[in-house]
């Protein structure tokens, strides 16, 4: 396998009424505009992924903007303006320490905030980087991430992140503050299956809200069935139920044959 990117902007390609499903070296992704019916008429989402060339570490950047998708597109030409930086970091036994200084450092950046002032609105901004049984997240605003696995699911345990509402990138930007408000966690892959999960609002902004409950989305997302059927079906869901807001999601597949560490003590359910 060769190092691979893949980049998509709402705004050139925006799906309206049409749920659609690719795959870019085993990251399924699916996209919903959203519903004319409904007053969907434009998609602001975008992403970016990339892959290093052992396919050991995957970097997956989401991104739901308003107002414009340019907040979006701005993140994601930054990024692929440094992709060989990138798919160097990739391959770095510490690329977590290393990407996380490299991502703080260039969203405080002075030229990256005056970027900010010249595009017209901002941008919740999602990043999942997976490097073999670890990942390591960094979210702006209110994108979703989720690790999904039966250990932890018996424990009610889904969520990588928390939504964060007012918090962008953009024109009204987290970075300009006095103290940049952003989150970023590390978690332990379990041992076996682990599915990654990203997506934007839209995939729970239904009329029925049915995947604002992440039991919905785990009993959907796994079961015997493929990611790309599975995905489609979410898709499907939000069409028939007239979303109206642009959905996108991202997510792939991890086998870790590693266990985690667990002490002798631990509480059965």
């Amino acid at each position: 396998m060769s190092a691979s990117s893949y980049r998509w902007i709402g705004s050139e390609q925006p799906f309206l009424d049409t749920p659609t499903i690719t795959e870019q070296h085993g990251i399924h992704i699916g996209w919903y505009g959203g519903h004319t019916g409904a007053g969907a008429y434009k998609n602001e989402d975008g992403l970016l992924v990339m892959q290093s060339a052992d396919g050991s570490a995957r970097l997956a950047v989401l991104l739901d903007a308003h107002q414009t998708a340019t907040s979006a597109a701005l993140i994601i030409d930054t990024l692929q303006q440094d992709e060989s930086r990138l798919q160097a970091m990739l391959e770095q036994p510490d690329l977590f320490d290393v990407f996380e200084k490299y991502i703080v450092d260039l969203f405080s950046s002075v030229s990256f905030r005056q970027a900010c002032q010249q595009v017209t609105g901002e941008t919740s901004c999602l990043i999942v980087l997976q490097k073999e049984a670890y990942l390591w997240w960094f979210s702006v605003g209110d994108c979703m991430a989720y690790l999904l696995h039966s250990d932890l699911a018996d424990w009610g345990q889904y969520g990588l992140n928390q939504r964060q509402f007012y918090e962008w990138i953009g024109q009204v930007n987290t970075f300009d503050l006095e103290v940049p408000c952003y989150t970023i966690g590390k978690r332990q892959l379990r041992a076996g299956n682990n599915i990654i999960v990203l997506m934007t609002d839209g995939v729970v902004d239904t009329p029925d809200h049915y995947f604002e409950r992440p039991t919905h989305l785990y009993q959907t997302l796994v079961n015997d069935h493929d990611l790309t059927s599975n995905i489609e079906s979410i898709l499907q869901h939000i069409h028939t139920q007239q979303g109206k807001d642009s959905a996108t999601i991202m997510s792939w597949q991890y086998t870790n044959h590693q266990a985690p560490q667990m002490p002798s003590d631990m509480p059965s359910i």
